[in-house]
C-alpha cells in the first residue's frame, strides 16, 4: 500500500485526475503452471489480457488491464484484488501502473 501512495503521488504531480476512468495494467509473474492457470480465470473477472511472456528468470509475466479510476479507494480495491489473485494462484503480484490522465 505504501507503494501505492507513491504512484498516486507521482500521477498527481504530473496533473493526474484520479476520478477519470482509464485503463490500468497490473503484472503477475510466476511458472508457467501457475500464470496458465490465472489466466484462464481472469477474463472471467473483468480484466483484458494485454500480453503474457517469458521474463529474464525463465518465468512467465501476465499483464492484465482493466478500466477505472486512480482515487485512493479504488486503487486500494485493485491492490486488495490484486493480492487476493496472488494467493489463490500463488503467483507473485509485480505491481500497477497506468498514465496521468487530465481530461
Amino acid at each position: 500500500m505504501a507503494a501505492d501512495g507513491d504512484v498516486l503521488r507521482s500521477l498527481n504531480e504530473n496533473g493526474d485526475k484520479p476520478f477519470i476512468i482509464r485503463p490500468v495494467d497490473v503484472r503477475f509473474t510466476g511458472s508457467t503452471q501457475e500464470i496458465k492457470a490465472l489466466q484462464k480465470a481472469i477474463s472471467s473477472l473483468g480484466w483484458r489480457i494485454v500480453q503474457c511472456v517469458t521474463i529474464d528468470t525463465g518465468e512467465k509475466a501476465l499483464d492484465v488491464q482493466r478500466d477505472q479510476t486512480t482515487d485512493r479507494d479504488a486503487i486500494r480495491a485493485l491492490t486488495e484484488t490484486a493480492l487476493r489473485l496472488e494467493a489463490k494462484f500463488n503467483v507473485k503480484y509485480d505491481g500497477w501502473g497506468t498514465v496521468a490522465t487530465q481530461r
